[in-house]
């Protein structure tokens, strides 16, 4: 009885003792434990506004990324790959074909603002989210700005 009530009590002091599982910093190249409870953003029922929820992430720095997209992305749209520039200030996503399948502004406000704020919570150091379309930064979308960097301001963070 001793040996439970001592394994019961060290369980909760070492979980006590534990991260701050709601805002992991990650740098660009991460610094990520290999299971952490991270902040993601998804549309409302009406597709107004986005809201906070939580997700467990388990896996390397490489699968970090694409987990956020993946996790997010509510239309079949495909990331291609990805890049960290200037010293991690900048994440280029490079998307797939079908971009086009993202229907109106309001689809594509979504599509974007879920997105770049579920990577500026995690990305501490992310400055701007630029889209681009199979490599090419050439503006394809009318409803959707392809080529050009969305920056923290612009979502308030």
């Amino acid at each position: 009885m001793k040996k439970l009530v001592f394994v019961l009590l060290m369980t909760v002091v070492l979980a006590a003792c534990g991260t701050d599982e709601k805002n992991p910093t990650n740098t660009g190249q991460g610094n990520l434990e290999e299971s952490e409870v991270i902040v993601l953003y998804k549309a409302d029922s009406n597709a107004e506004y986005t809201m906070p929820f939580e997700v467990t992430f388990a896996g390397n720095d490489a699968d970090f990324v694409p987990f956020i997209f993946e996790n997010v992305n509510k239309h079949d749209v495909e990331l291609l790959d990805y890049t960290f520039e200037n010293d991690n200030k900048s994440l280029i996503l490079n998307l797939g074909d079908d971009v086009y399948t993202i229907q109106g502004s309001a689809g594509a406000a979504m599509f974007v603002e879920t997105l770049a704020k579920s990577y500026f919570e995690n990305f501490s150091e992310l400055e701007e989210i630029t889209f681009i379309y199979k490599g090419s930064y050439e503006s394809i979308l009318d409803h959707m700005n392809i080529g050009e960097p969305y920056t923290r301001q612009v979502f308030g963070m």
